[in-house]
């Protein structure tokens, strides 16, 4: 009897390797598909519940840390910059989304979170979308993809297209 009971045991013993790296290759193959996919499935998780995600609050976040690094010491400045970060935590990734995929879509938005006229708002949407050189950050945005939407950002940040860009939305 207690020789039926080692030999059991020790059959349970040689299947915990197998059943062990089964296991981990299962971990490994749901975390490549849920890298793949994240975007995918963040925008899903959006849609289904109205709210932005934890994806979308970490970018959010990120970009309101910019956005503050960016303080002068100004009054005026600095009241500014300080608007335009509470605008931004307070307007649902969603229509943020939306808008960069939709012209008429982002005129509304910027109408309504930055209080420009009909007139600044569709020339500023306008000049948005004419420009070829925002097209892969716009279309990255559009998707929910914030990796790729950095890796567009990045490259075009300095170049020359993007500091005309920026002079050209100053006058409005």
């Amino acid at each position: 009897m207690r020789r039926e009971r080692r030999l059991s045991f020790q059959k349970k013993k040689k299947r915990w390797p197998k059943v062990l790296a089964a296991v981990l290759i299962g971990l490994v193959v749901a975390g490549g598909l849920c890298v793949v996919f994240f975007p995918q499935l963040n925008n899903t998780v959006r849609n289904a519940t109205g709210n932005d995600t934890a994806a979308d609050t970490v970018v959010k976040n990120e970009l309101v840390k910019q956005i503050e690094a960016r303080k002068t010491g100004d009054a005026t400045v600095d009241a500014k910059l300080d608007a335009a970060a509470t605008t931004l935590k307070n307007t649902k990734m969603s229509r943020i989304v939306a808008a960069a995929g939709d012209q008429a879509q982002m005129t509304s938005l910027l109408k309504t979170t930055t209080g420009a006229s009909t007139n600044q708002a569709t020339a500023a949407a306008n000049l948005l979308f004419a420009n070829d050189a925002l097209q892969p950050v716009r279309e990255a945005v559009a998707a929910g993809d914030w990796v790729k939407a950095y890796q567009a950002y990045k490259s075009l940040n300095g170049t020359e297209a993007f500091t005309e860009f920026k002079a050209d939305l100053g006058q409005y």
